[in-house]
């Protein structure tokens, strides 16, 4: 896994349950594994 980037967040795919992280100021923000946005923030 990378280094922890502190300008991210976990968040968890509502479709696939994939956990991930990502930048909150991006919008949207889309599942890294199977692009749904239907994502919450951990």
């Amino acid at each position: 896994m990378d280094e922890y980037d502190s300008s991210k967040v976990y968040f968890r795919c509502n479709v696939c349950d994939h956990m991930f992280q990502e930048n909150p100021e991006r919008f949207p923000v889309r599942c890294a594994q199977c692009s749904s946005e239907d994502v919450s923030r951990l």
